[in-house]
């Protein structure tokens, strides 16, 4: 998962499932709750192994400094873009950062230059949960919404469109991620 995904996914999480929660606290708020647990394993795991994706090791002593501020950073924009656009700001801030989301995943699939952390099945279900959450949003949200949505679901199809190109490239079974079997050569 791309780092500053990640750190405005769990902060997202952390608002609204601990900060700003309805007086009546519905599915939603225990969703966002079970989703920021998983996401601090996966905090925890980038911690462990994030270091692994920087570029040059001379700048490895930036890890620990890059990945504190970019957290609050994200935690404190997102906290005051609810302050400013309250009741609308849980579905902008999310649409927004599915987008954010969509473009980080073609970058890091770009930069990797491999299937390392990636799959068909992580790519494929970005793009359903995309699809599901878009069509939604034709139900009377704003354009502008729509549009987020419009764009997310391009930029999913794009990503999945790389990784199958990927594995066929690597010649590999799309289900198991194996290289498949060369036939033996006739003699």
């Amino acid at each position: 998962m791309p780092f500053t995904g990640l750190a405005l996914n769990i902060s997202w999480e952390y608002i609204y499932g601990f900060i700003v929660i309805p007086a009546q606290i519905g599915l939603q708020t225990w969703v966002n709750r079970m989703w920021f647990v998983l996401d601090v394993f996966i905090l925890i795991a980038y911690m462990r192994y994030g270091k692994t994706d920087w570029p040059k090791k001379e700048s490895h002593w930036l890890f620990w400094p890059h990945l504190m501020f970019t957290l609050t950073a994200g935690f404190v924009l997102l906290l005051y873009f609810e302050k400013d656009f309250e009741s609308d700001a849980i579905t902008y801030s999310a649409f927004l950062m599915n987008m954010l989301f969509s473009g980080l995943y073609i970058n890091m699939f770009f930069f990797r230059n491999s299937l390392k952390g990636q799959s068909v099945g992580i790519a494929f279900f970005k793009l359903i949960g995309t699809a599901c959450a878009s069509l939604y949003l034709l139900n009377g949200f704003t354009f502008f919404l729509q549009l987020t949505g419009l764009i997310c679901f391009v930029l999913d199809s794009t990503y999945l469109l790389l990784i199958v190109q990927q594995y066929k490239k690597e010649n590999r079974n799309i289900f198991t991620r194996r290289l498949k079997t060369l036939p033996e050569p006739v003699n």
